[in-house]
């Protein structure tokens, strides 16, 4: 089956880790992981006129995005994410402002295209200030299949900005820590069972993913629970590990597989990508569809 079209909409950073620079942010990773799986993908973000923007074109060019709604604010300088990694390879990070992704506009051209996109990914973190919020929030309105994947990164944790994002959602992604969060905020069980009751009644969400780290993942679709397993790896660092799990379970599902399969691969590419260092690793995207 074909695979669908695709935009993502908010920040593009450059992660600064012990090894290096490395092109990320939650929409530029899952826009990257999405066109490195075949699918058409758009990128609505904002990168500075600089050097670190000019390497950002570069990078989204060779991973095949599609870049024509990509913006360059003229003074605000190119994003960064400064990570410190703990020993178990998880990140904590801090994010300097304002930079350039927090000027994004949502264009005529942008909101054409989210409406006729099959998928419109978005967070939080590209929300933090008022211009990127009512950007965001106007393209999630036009589109018409959307998936909410908060990415809270502290201390850009909004509750109001995650109740907009959960409403009327078609598939949020959750983590096992963002799982516990939203049952404090909204009530039920931390669970996945437990929180998709509250999630589907009061918000209107239509499908739940939960990743549970060691203990694999849960997804809720068409009515029906998958579990998977988690894949054993050796952790480089856990960058960009969730947006390759999410990019590859939004494609699979919208090019028609079944979920259990859909879950499977997402898994198997989450695991690839926690094992190298950066976000977007190289890889052959043939060997993660078996």
């Amino acid at each position: 089956m074909s695979l669908p079209t695709i935009l993502c909409a908010g920040e593009t950073l450059w992660d600064v880790l012990p090894a290096g620079e490395f092109i990320g942010g939650a929409p530029f990773n899952v826009a990257a992981h999405c066109a490195r799986l075949g699918a058409r993908t758009l990128l609505v973000s904002r990168i500075g006129k600089d050097e670190r923007g000019r390497r950002a074109l570069e990078s989204a060019r060779a991973l095949g995005m599609d870049l024509s709604l990509l913006q360059i604010d003229p003074r605000l300088p190119s994003g960064v994410a400064r990570a410190a990694l703990a020993a178990d390879g998880s990140a904590h990070y801090e994010f300097p402002a304002p930079a350039a992704w927090d000027a994004l506009t949502a264009t005529p051209a942008a909101l054409a295209a989210a409406a006729s996109a099959d998928a419109m990914v978005h967070g939080t973190l590209g929300q933090r200030d008022p211009r990127s919020r009512e950007a965001i929030g106007q393209l999630a309105r036009a589109a018409r299949w959307r998936v909410f994947d908060p990415n809270l990164r502290a201390p850009h944790i909004e509750r109001s900005l995650c109740e907009a994002g959960l409403r009327g959602a078609a598939l949020v992604k959750l983590n096992e820590e963002e799982c516990r969060l939203f049952a404090e905020w909204f009530g039920g069980a931390a669970t996945p069972e437990g929180l998709w009751t509250t999630l589907g009644s009061r918000f209107g969400v239509q499908a739940l993913c939960v990743t549970l780290g060691a203990a694999g993942s849960r997804l809720y679709w068409q009515g029906q629970w998958h579990a998977q397993g988690s894949v054993p790896t050796t952790v480089a660092d856990t960058v960009g590990a969730g947006d390759a799990f999410l990019a590859m379970l939004v494609c699979a599902l919208l090019a028609g597989s079944a979920a259990p399969m859909a879950l499977a691969r997402a898994a198997r590419l989450a695991s690839y990508v926690a094992s190298q260092s950066g976000a977007v690793p190289a890889y052959e995207a043939a060997r993660f569809r078996s």
